[in-house]
C-alpha cells in the first residue's frame, strides 16, 4: 500500500495493513483509509484543540521559566568551582600522534627538497657566473661540489619516499 509511518506506530501499521488486506479479500473495492478517515480526523481535532495546545504551552513555558530562574545560580556555582580549583578541564587527543608524525615526516621531506633545489640552482649559478677559482674538468669546483651534495640529498630523499611506499 506504499504506507510509511514513523516507527513508533509499528503496531498501528500492522493493524491497518491487516485490516486493509482482509477488507480487500472480502470486498475488493474496500479502502481502509476511507473508513478510517473520520476516526483519524476526530482524533486529530481532539488532540490539537486550542485549549489543549494552550495548556501544553503553559506547562512548557513554566518549565522554561524555572530553568531560566535557576540559570544564574548554576552559572555562579560553576564559576566558584572553577575559581576554587574543584573543576579540572582536560584535553585528550586521540589519533593526533599519528597525524603529527606524518606531518613531521612531510615537513622534513619538504625541507630536504628545498635544500636540494636551492643547491642545484646555486650550483648552476656559480657554474655559469664564476670565472675564477679552482676548476675541475672545465667546471667550477664549488659548482661540482654543490651538484654532488644536491645529488646525494636528492637520492636520499627519493630513497626514503620509495622505501615508505607512498609515492
Amino acid at each position: 500500500m506504499n504506507l510509511r509511518l514513523p516507527t513508533r506506530f509499528v503496531l498501528l501499521d500492522k493493524a491497518i495493513a491487516t485490516l486493509g488486506s482482509v477488507g480487500i479479500e472480502l470486498f475488493p473495492s474496500f479502502n481502509v483509509f476511507e473508513v478510517a478517515q473520520p476516526y483519524a480526523r476526530a482524533l486529530l481535532v481532539e488532540r490539537f484543540t486550542p485549549g489543549r495546545i494552550a495548556a501544553q504551552a503553559r506547562r512548557e513555558g513554566w518549565r522554561l521559566a524555572q530553568i531560566a530562574a535557576e540559570l544564574p545560580f548554576q552559572v555562579h556555582d560553576t564559576l566558584e568551582q572553577v575559581r576554587d580549583g574543584q573543576i579540572e578541564v582536560g584535553f585528550v587527543h586521540k589519533g593526533l600522534d599519528d597525524v603529527l608524525a606524518k606531518l613531521d615526516v612531510l615537513a622534513n621531506r619538504l625541507v630536504i627538497a628545498l635544500v636540494v633545489t636551492g643547491g642545484l640552482i646555486g650550483s648552476s649559478l656559480i657554474g655559469i657566473f664564476a670565472k675564477k677559482g679552482p676548476h675541475l674538468l672545465g667546471l667550477n669546483a664549488v659548482s661540482v661540489l654543490g651538484f654532488g651534495l644536491s645529488a646525494i640529498l636528492g637520492a636520499w630523499l627519493l630513497w626514503s619516499v620509495v622505501r615508505s611506499g607512498r609515492i
